[in-house]
């Protein structure tokens, strides 16, 4: 490969100083700083002069910063070979209790294309806690920390859609170990759909195991459902709990006309109603919802719910 030095575009697989400010949490003139007094790092320069990391060196600073946030010294890690590092990280995950070093070697994961680390941590965060716990302490807060990287442009399409699908998979095999448990006869039906065009269903498919796990009936219907093609249920059951979320469709400033107007064509008075969540309810979640509909602003608000 030809050197970035040697270019005025970066290249796709080279990472900006505010690439690895973005992935660390460390700010980048601290990262200058470092790399100035201890030598930490070795980028090179485009024609712009600006720094360019390769993998390598991403690897070594997510390391470096993974041991820096568990209160090691800089000076410390510095001094350590590239095998100690590797062995002082190795060594405080298993003792670590915050999430954090997982929440890391998930996204060098992501990072790397690399699905043995990514089974390795998640077996071993599950020799230590519940999946649901694993899921609200580590699994979320990687969510949002790779939605913010996506918004930046930090990480790729390939690199989101590698750690969405994975976690997708872990889900899977939680709602599928549920399934064989006996539901008593349900008061209410809980079903889960996405609106058309909506595809991201991670957040659908947690609540959808929550729901296993409290014993309800659920119909989980999936991604970019037409609303017309919910009609049919209200034949076969007398009372529906429909859960969703709104993150594409409407624009902002429609998002009430479009609550009011499922409000009145969706749910029966008195009978339904409808949990919705995502980016759009976060513009009108400090008002006053429509008959029928409630407002899940977060994964806690959702549990208080059930």
């Amino acid at each position: 490969m030809q050197k970035a030095s040697h270019e005025d575009e970066p290249f796709k697989d080279w990472y900006t100083i505010q690439d690895l400010e973005n992935l660390s949490g460390i700010q980048a003139h601290t990262l200058r700083m470092w790399e100035k007094r201890y030598d930490l790092l070795h980028p090179v320069r485009a024609g712009n002069n600006v720094r360019y990391y390769s993998p390598k060196d991403l690897r070594k600073w997510l390391n470096v910063s993974a041991l820096y946030h568990q209160g090691i010294k800089i000076s410390h890690i510095a001094a350590l070979s590239e095998a100690e590092l590797l062995e002082q990280v190795r060594l405080a995950k298993l003792t670590d209790t915050s999430g954090q070093l997982s929440i890391h070697a998930l996204k060098m994961a992501m990072l790397t294309f690399d699905q043995p680390l990514f089974d390795e941590t998640v077996q071993h965060l599950l020799s230590q806690k519940p999946f649901r716990e694993v899921f609200r302490t580590v699994f979320i807060p990687l969510l949002q920390e790779t939605g913010m990287m996506w918004q930046t442009e930090t990480i790729t399409v390939a690199q989101e859609h590698f750690l969405s699908n994975l976690l997708r998979q872990k889900l899977l095999h939680q709602i599928e170990q549920l399934h064989i448990k006996p539901v008593a006869k349900p008061s209410k039906v809980y079903v889960l759909f996405l609106p058309s065009n909506e595809v991201h269903e991670l957040g659908l498919l947690y609540s959808y195991y929550e729901l296993l796990l409290h014993g309800r009936r659920c119909i989980y219907l999936g991604q970019s459902v037409p609303l017309d093609a919910l009609q049919d249920l209200k034949t076969h059951f007398p009372k529906l709990v429909y859960i969703s979320a709104f993150t594409i469709y409407p624009a902002d400033d429609k998002v009430n006309e479009y609550l009011r107007s499922l409000s009145r064509q969706l749910l029966r008075k008195g009978k339904d109603e409808l949990w919705v969540s995502g980016r759009k309810i976060q513009t009108v979640a400090s008002k006053t919802p429509p008959p029928g509909i409630h407002y899940i602003v977060s994964p806690e608000a959702f549990l208080k719910r059930l």
